[in-house]
């Protein structure tokens, strides 16, 4: 078993802390505002995108390093973390979901509901939950 690189996983936290703040400052504004304005569509989609990334390879990178597995979707790899007690199996299937969310932003987004990314924003707890269990879980702080 080689060792969790806790300053990769340390950064990544920190891009998801910073993505969750510019997310959550979306949050506060009116929902027809930001469905009006196509750049403040954009970035919200962009953050998602980047936070939710930053999730996904902590979880690629403890699954391996720590439990030696490599999951067969970015879903799954939440489902690892879940199974073998690192997060709780209810933010599990939440990241799962947040996971498929972010596929339909890479490879659907012509296809994406700007409403569905607005409703999105009320997430963004998730995010941090996911962020603070895998703190907890490596001892980083």
């Amino acid at each position: 078993m080689s060792p969790v690189n806790k300053e990769k996983i340390t950064d990544l936290i920190a891009e998801v802390q910073k993505a969750k703040e510019q997310l959550k400052s979306y949050s506060l504004v009116p929902t027809e505002v930001v469905l009006g304005s196509m750049e403040k569509m954009n970035s919200i989609k962009y953050l998602f995108i980047v936070c939710i990334e930053a999730c996904i390879d902590i979880c690629q990178h403890v699954s391996a390093k720590m439990f030696q597995e490599t999951p067969e979707s970015y879903g799954g790899c939440f489902d690892v973390l879940s199974n073998k007690g690192a997060i709780p199996d209810s933010l599990g299937k939440q990241m799962a979901e947040l996971a498929r969310f972010r596929n339909l932003l890479v490879h659907l987004y012509w296809k994406v509901d700007d409403r569905r990314v607005i409703e999105n924003l009320s997430r963004i707890g998730t995010l941090e939950e996911y962020a603070k269990c895998i703190a907890d879980y490596l001892k980083i702080r």
